[in-house]
């Protein structure tokens, strides 16, 4: 039985490489239109818990455990949005960094024929990725935005107990909310730089591997 070339098997690769790209994008942008909707639900319900405390003062902590309350409602949110998306984030992460690496390969070793539709893929899964950060750096900046503007209130006024409390939540808020890829990474724009670095590396692995079919006939 003779063994299939590196060539013939990256043509079977391309024959099945649209249908299932096409499946992959159309799941994906299912989940993360979900994804997207939950996180800025969260993200705004920080900012409003932060816009509270612009007019507190010694005269209005009475609202001063409603907001604590809030707050802690809000983070237990942020924390059962993490595990709900936790395996589609890391999917994302895997596949996407695949994706971006099959693609650039594609595009480099490819039939020009080929780089309308591979140019217009590859700006889909990183504008994907690229989305997936963006609102998971909203929620680190919108959660910790909320000890800042606590610090910003006028604390001073208040009773020694709301001080404390105060300082509770200000400490809480020095640990921001984050999504995560299954606990392996934080998303956020870094995670964004890391994925197209690993699919750089992956790129030039795949590249130096891969041998053209002169090459092969001439060896």
């Amino acid at each position: 039985m003779d063994i299939p070339s590196f060539d013939e098997i990256f043509k079977q690769i391309k024959m099945n490489f649209w249908l299932a790209g096409f499946i992959c994008v159309l799941y994906f942008t299912t989940v993360d239109s979900l994804y997207f909707v939950m996180t800025t639900h969260v993200a705004s319900h920080f900012a409003l818990l932060s816009n509270d405390f612009k007019d507190l003062d010694g005269h209005t902590t009475d609202i001063l455990n409603s907001i604590v309350k809030r707050h802690q409602y809000i983070l237990s949110l942020a924390e059962d949005l993490d595990n709900i998306f936790a395996v589609p984030n890391l999917l994302n992460v895997l596949v996407g960094s695949l994706e971006i690496c099959a693609l650039g390969f594609t595009l480099t070793m490819g039939e020009w024929t080929e780089t309308p539709g591979v140019i217009l893929f590859l700006f889909s899964v990183l504008l994907q990725i690229f989305m997936m950060s963006f609102f998971g750096e909203n929620i680190i900046k919108e959660s910790s935005n909320v000890g800042k503007e606590a610090f910003l209130c006028k604390w001073y006024t208040m009773d020694q107990r709301s001080k404390k409390t105060i300082l509770q939540l200000m400490q809480r808020s020095s640990r921001p909310q984050r999504l995560t890829a299954y606990k392996f990474s934080t998303i956020s724009y870094e995670s964004f730089i890391k994925i197209i670095s690993t699919s750089w590396s992956y790129f030039t692995i795949l590249k130096a591997v891969y041998k053209p079919p002169e090459v092969q006939r001439n060896e």
